[in-house]
């Protein structure tokens, strides 16, 4: 499996939507800036690992679901 940013990005948007959480609320529950969110939001940067955890709890999901890997996904 391999790390799609487009795919993360459209997840992430689409959570954050989902969960009703603003820009500004997902970057304070993170700990990055609005900048580093809106630029994950439209696929020009890559997160590490520790921050996809971090963002995937603030809007009530998984790492997988927001990285687009499914539990039996082999590449």
């Amino acid at each position: 499996m391999k790390f799609d940013r487009k795919k993360f990005a459209a997840n992430m948007r689409a959570e954050r939507a989902r969960a009703g959480i603003t820009q500004e609320e997902l970057a304070q529950e993170s700990g990055v800036s609005v900048a580093t969110i809106q630029n994950y939001e439209r696929g020009e940067s890559t997160p590490n690992l520790d921050l996809v955890c971090m963002i995937a709890g603030a809007i009530s999901t998984t790492p997988n679901y927001l990285l687009g890997w499914d539990r039996g996904e082999v590449d």
